[in-house]
């Protein structure tokens, strides 16, 4: 499979590039690129068709495992990733009434979209079509 490094799984993740490769950061962008790895060797056989069905279907469940679960590690995370200079599509909570806990759900929020990134961009990239 090919490798990557931590900023190109941020290019990846259209996040900002951690601070260095052993921060919170860049360990949630490697565990997303490791688990598209495994995503992208159980999905090798498929066809174009049925493998984008199945990408698709995979998606939420796929970033929703990703997004930290701690809040000093989302947090961390967040930070780490420039997502106070980001404007994730995830962040409408107020359209579905939800209004709750609005500082970590953005985190939440941003972090999921990442992962989601990272997701579908690493699937291009296992196939070859595009370097980042």
């Amino acid at each position: 499979m090919k490798e990557a490094n931590y900023i190109q799984i941020a290019r990846m993740a259209e996040c900002s590039t951690p601070e260095g490769d052993d921060t919170d950061g860049a360990k949630f962008l490697r565990e997303c690129f490791d688990m598209a790895e495994e995503l992208n060797i159980e999905l090798q056989g498929l066809e174009n068709g049925e493998y984008d069905m199945r990408i698709d279907d995979l998606a939420h469940e796929f970033a929703d495992s990703c997004v930290p679960i701690y809040t000093n590690q989302l947090w961390n995370v967040w930070v780490d990733c420039g997502g106070y200079h980001f404007d994730g599509e995830y962040r409408d909570f107020t359209s579905h009434g939800d209004t709750s806990d609005t500082m970590n759900r953005i985190a939440q929020a941003d972090c999921y979209q990442w992962a989601r990134n990272i997701m579908f961009n690493a699937q291009v990239y296992f196939r070859g079509n595009r370097d980042y």
